[in-house]
Order: structure tokens, then sequence, then C-alpha cells
């Protein structure tokens, strides 16, 4: 793999870093934050590759080796890292093989108060972290890409880079408007690119409410053939709505 170099026992300095996760700062979105090479990478945490790898890596006392998390997809078994801090990753293992090979790691944007916070420091390889507007992903990829519908379980969730600069790239998104009025949409504008439908995000209404990254994950590439994809590249291409 590209990042296993990355993976490597902990130094003394890197304990220290992890003793101190839970008074790290946070930004409100919309404030500067650092460069993406000064945050920590969910891509160092997929390199990790198995239980041991994380354990050398992170230390065992950072590590919740079994828990249960609660989706709109279902209850998942998962590993946590840094757990009940702001620092929190959820990492899936791949199907059968638990402990054994990592298939995702996945980040939450939290909040403090109510409002959400960037902790400045998970961040991906490709150039994306939690609590992004839109706005800025779309300069990342190079182009626009698709999401599904808000207001639901799974809204907001990226379905396709659409050829972008992130297309092949083992990165994922959801993006939730954070704001307390719908980002100044009418109910009705609002409900426009709602559901489970799929959307260009250069929908005039995605545009002005633009949403944030509330939650990024790196994983495993699965394998497809070019068959398989031109398919799945038709699908994306038939359910997606007009961009207007």
């Amino acid at each position: 793999m590209a990042f296993l170099g990355s993976c490597q026992t902990q130094t003394s300095q890197e304990k220290q870093s992890s003793d101190s996760l839970q008074v790290s700062s946070a930004t409100a979105p919309g404030d500067s934050v650092p460069p993406i090479g000064a945050m920590k990478l969910l891509d160092e945490v997929l390199a990790c590759q198995d239980y041991n790898g994380l354990v050398a890596k992170y230390g065992e006392k950072n590590i919740e080796k079994l828990a249960k998390v609660e989706t709109g997809e279902g209850t998942f078994e998962v590993t946590k890292l840094f757990p009940n801090t702001s620092e929190e990753l959820e990492i899936y293992w791949k199907e059968g093989q638990q402990f054994k090979k990592i298939q995702d790691v996945l980040a939450r944007l939290q909040l403090k108060d109510g409002k959400p916070v960037i902790t400045a420091t998970w961040a991906s390889k490709a150039g994306l972290y939690l609590g992004m507007p839109l706005t800025e992903a779309v300069k990342v990829n190079g182009k626009t890409f698709t999401i599904t519908g808000f207001g639901w379980d799974l809204g907001g969730s990226v379905v396709s880079w659409e050829g972008g600069k992130l297309a092949d790239k083992n990165v994922n998104a959801r993006f939730e408007d954070m704001s307390s009025n719908n980002g100044g949409l009418s109910s009705e504008q609002y409900a426009e690119i709602s559901g489970e439908r799929e959307f260009d995000v250069q929908h005039a209404s995605i545009q002005k409410l633009n949403p944030v990254i509330k939650q990024l994950s790196v994983f495993e590439k699965p394998s497809f053939d070019k068959a398989q994809g031109n398919k799945l590249y038709k699908q994306v291409e038939e359910k997606q709505m007009p961009k207007h």
C-alpha cells in the first residue's frame, strides 16, 4: 500500500500528543484552519491495516477494541480510536476479518454547545477535512459532483466524484447544513433538494446552502472490473436530478 510507511511504532513525542488529545483546539466552520499537512491523516490509520498496527502506532489505552455504532443502515461492530474525545474515530473491519483487516476509517464532525466545531486534526490526504464547506470541496475535486438529497439518514452523501480529482482516491464524505435556518433557503427550496434522490452540487439551492462535511472517511478500495464501473456510472447518470 502507498501509506504503509506511515504506520510505525509510536515515538515518545507521539504518545505525549495522544495523551493531550482532549485539550486540542477547536474552531468554528469558516474560521482559519491549518493546512492539511499539519493535520493528522485518516489515511495513516487505514495504513495500520490491523489491530496490532493500531496498538503499535496509537497505544492500546487510546483504543476501544469492540464498540457498537447505530447508523441509518443498522448497527455495526467497530473499533474506536480515541473514544469519547473530540478526536474519536470509527474503524470498520473487512467482513470476516475483524481486527485483521481495516476496511474503513470514519470521522464525524463533533458538536459543542449544539454547534459544530473543527478539531483541526483529522483530514484526508486527498485534501478534505471535517467542516470543510461544499464550495471548497468542489475546488479540491476540480469539478462538481453528485450527492444524495438532504433530510434523511444518508442525506448529503457523495454518490460520485464524477471523474474529478477525488474519483480515484479512497475517500468519501457526507455533507450537512449545520445552520439554524436551512442556510437561508425557504422551506420550498429546501424540499427541492431533499429526499432519497441524487443531485449535482451545482444545483442553485445546494450552492446557497453550502453545507459542510459532517462525515469523512477513507477506505480500502474495492475491486471493480471495467464493465462494473461503466454500469455504476450509467446508473448514477440516469438517477441524477437536474442542476436547476
